[in-house]
């Protein structure tokens, strides 16, 4: 038998161990010196926005709240100075007005005329800062400049200035500080009398819908928002109601409408249901098909009632429409047409009404709004005194919380009266309207702030013949505006 030599076992291996190395030890990056707190002098009233500002930088700074800031950046006590009117970077600017009283018949002045009244004064003039306005005054314009065109040549500025070498840091504080002083918000509101499509003015934009505001539009485009009255039914249907006019407008008036810049419109008035409430209604449609918000009237007393409500430039504003008018000498009553719950109409005027409508949307609620606007419909025709039922309808609007009332009906151009906090324009006369009577009529405008109404102006109008507004000559626009100063001497509260 054979023998086989026995296998030695294989060694176990074990892993060979790495000699320990030494770590290597880093030391920690030295830490980044602090920045030298800089010194900015600021005047008290921008105290706390400049510290709003600094704590979004990183650089650290000490304030110093001071009356000259510029006095001590000279002085070199400083290193950065916020104050008015110095040279360096704009963080913001204010024009600054020569306000005159409302009714005075003087609106334009010359640039060398306006430079003497700022180094000298005048009896008449009070140099403010347009922001601080009343409207029971108003701003003179510099060459046809008014404090709200770009060119007008008298600014406060709020400037910051550095100290050689600190312009890196003042650069970036530059940009947080613009961020956080905001102008106030305004809203500039453009706002017609009586506007009627039917007649000539109907024909023609059937075939040319610019026609009717052809010579006015750009004026009613400028403006945030632009109001009107539209004086007829609208549309292709319907019936004539048994009175002495009745108007209808064709459907592309809408179009017509929205193409001057017209954004809301009262339907309020003697004429909306002239073809009878299918009418109404369809002429509703087809201004919300052209974005135009129609108000004071609907398919029943609540949206008749409901306000437009727009939000521009940071604020709310409120738009509510009514009418109340007398009965017509034939005997038509348009109070018939008054909505009601269950019926298409009209909002009409009762003061009770007026101002349980107006407190709803100006109280603190979640529909409180910035600002209330009422359009009223109200008067006795080619009468220049307000009948007292528009007294009263205007003065229960701004009792209740309205800032501006905006009159039409009585086909000529009434007066301002400025009651209690608000302003009450009573008549606005005709604006597109082929009808006999006088042509001179004027397009208000209105600045809006959170507080109310700060400053209103008009530009005159004249009515051509066949019904299309064009702009007032210099010596038709003196005899307008001459005539609405005067209307408004014999108002009360003036």
């Amino acid at each position: 038998t054979a023998v086989f030599p026995t296998q030695p076992p294989l060694p176990t291996l074990l892993p060979t161990r790495l000699p320990t190395q030494t770590p290597t030890i880093t030391p920690p990056p030295p830490p980044s010196p602090t920045p030298t707190p800089l010194q900015i002098a600021v005047l008290p009233a921008w105290e706390t926005a400049l510290t709003q500002a600094i704590a979004t930088t990183d650089q650290p700074w000490q304030i110093i709240s001071h009356e000259q800031p510029n006095k001590l950046l000279q002085s070199g006590q400083i290193d950065a100075a916020l104050d008015w009117n110095s040279d360096g970077s704009l963080i913001w600017q204010n024009p600054i007005a020569l306000a005159i009283p409302f009714t005075m018949n003087w609106d334009n002045i010359t640039q060398t005329e306006a430079d003497q009244i700022i180094a000298n004064g005048h009896p008449d003039v009070t140099i403010q800062p347009w922001s601080e306005m009343e409207p029971t005054h108003k701003a003179l314009r510099i060459d046809g400049r008014s404090p709200t065109d770009p060119t007008y040549p008298f600014q406060q500025r709020l400037i910051l200035a550095a100290r050689p070498g600190n312009e890196t840091a003042v650069s970036t504080l530059t940009t947080q500080l613009t961020n956080t002083i905001q102008p106030d918000p305004v809203i500039e509101l453009a706002a017609v009398g009586d506007i009627m499509l039917d007649r000539a003015l109907g024909r023609q934009l059937q075939t040319d819908i610019t026609f009717p505001f052809a010579h006015v539009a750009p004026l009613l485009q400028q403006a945030d928002i632009t109001l009107g009255n539209v004086e007829s039914a609208l549309g292709d249907t319907g019936t004539p109601a048994p009175k002495s006019y009745a108007f209808r407008a064709p459907p592309a008036a809408a179009q017509s409408l929205a193409a001057a810049g017209f954004d809301i419109v009262s339907l309020a008035n003697n004429h909306a249901m002239d073809f009878g409430p299918d009418a109404l209604l369809q002429g509703i449609d087809l201004l919300k098909a052209n974005n135009i918000i129609p108000t004071g009237a609907g398919k029943n007393a609540n949206t008749a009632h409901a306000p437009a409500i727009i939000n521009i430039n940071g604020l709310t504003l409120a738009v509510l429409s009514y009418v109340h008018v007398p009965v017509e000498y034939k005997g038509f009553d348009t109070e018939i047409w008054t909505a009601t719950e269950n019926t298409p109409g009209l909002a009409w005027a009762h003061p009770e009404q007026i101002r349980a409508d107006v407190t709803a949307v100006s109280k603190p609620t979640e529909q409180q709004t910035d600002l209330v606007v009422v359009m009223l419909h109200s008067g006795y025709e080619y009468v220049e005194a307000p009948s007292p039922p528009q007294i009263a309808a205007a003065h229960a609007a701004i009792d209740a919380g309205a800032d501006l009332v905006i009159g039409h009906h009585a086909h000529i151009l009434q007066g301002v009266e400025f009651y209690k906090d608000g302003v009450i324009v009573y008549g606005l006369g005709n604006f597109a309207f082929e009808i006999d009577g006088e042509p001179e009529t004027a397009v208000l405008h209105a600045w809006l702030d959170a507080n109310g109404v700060r400053e209103i102006a008009f530009t005159p109008i004249v009515i051509q013949f066949g019904g299309q507004p064009r702009l007032a000559t210099p010596t038709e626009a003196f005899g307008i505006r001459q005539k609405i100063y005067t209307l408004s001497t014999y108002l009360p509260n003036q």
